[in-house]
């Protein structure tokens, strides 16, 4: 298979699920930074935990890598990276009202919109990747989610004992508590849409949380605070990267928020 070069802004990071194919992965997904056209990225398999701790990436820093499209998985936007050749690059950070972050994202950004991406299934290369505006965040769901089916926690374990190639880890953990976003997207006709979210973010925080000291009734309201009452306020600029699943096509979710602060985007200039 031709490998490519790819020059890669990682925007979303999904926890990590149990896999029976490759142990333990993590879909990456992202923005292809070193072409005149930018375009969706999304990295599979990823087996984010048995990279060593330099090498572990972070949300919206460039990553230089080598790829191939994967001849299993006929979304167009996705590539099986080769991991022992990634090179970590700058992180873009907040200042200036997320104007680097803005630089790479502001042509995707209400691009599409949610039901477009639903209505578009079933066609030859529908898009399977987007960066869409909500006009209403209605509500978000928090329930526990404290254990695996029991296939998917002997697939974990499993993973977790590593081979000759990887080695010994800790048994992955579900993230504790399952978010679900209610919204409504751009499009006149919408009747509303229920996703998951599942960055590794939202599963991390509140097991940090919880680490820190916080008591377990209080997770819930914490994350609440964090993804629903700051992160989709009236003075920020709320979008929602969707993605959706090999077997499932229709069913998108929630890969993360893109939330930079009202009236940071950046004016239309004659080049654009």
């Amino acid at each position: 298979m031709f490998e490519e070069r790819l020059r890669l802004l990682v925007t979303v990071k999904a926890y990590p699920q149990p896999s029976r194919t490759y142990g333990e992965t993590v879909c990456v997904a992202g923005v292809r930074v070193d072409t005149s056209v930018p375009s969706w990225i999304r990295l599979y398999p990823v087996a984010y935990r048995d990279l060593a701790f330099i090498d572990r990436f972070k949300k919206y820093q460039i990553l230089d890598l080598r790829a191939f499209r994967s001849s299993s998985d006929q979304r167009p936007e996705s590539y099986k990276p080769n991991i022992s050749a990634i090179i970590l690059g700058d992180t873009l950070g907040t200042g200036r009202g997320w104007r680097e972050r803005w630089k790479h994202l502001n042509p995707f950004a209400g691009a599409t919109t949610a039901c477009e991406l639903l209505a578009r299934q079933g066609t030859p290369a529908a898009p399977s990747l987007g960066l869409i505006k909500p006009r209403e965040v209605t509500t978000l769901d928090i329930e526990p989610n404290d254990t695996f089916s029991e296939d998917k926690q002997r697939l974990a374990e499993l993973a977790a004992a590593g081979d000759l190639f990887t080695v010994e880890r800790s048994v992955l953990e579900p993230a504790p508590y399952r978010l679900k976003y209610h919204y409504f997207c751009m499009d006149p006709g919408c009747k509303g849409h229920t996703q998951s979210l599942i960055d590794w973010e939202a599963g991390e925080a509140a097991r940090n949380w919880k680490q820190s000291g916080y008591a377990e009734r209080e997770l819930p309201e914490r994350l609440r605070r964090k993804f629903f009452d700051q992160m989709c306020a009236t003075d920020r600029d709320t979008y929602f990267f969707l993605g959706n699943q090999h077997q499932h096509p229709k069913g998108f979710l929630v890969l993360g928020v893109f939330w930079p602060p009202a009236g940071s985007r950046p004016a239309p200039t004659l080049f654009d």
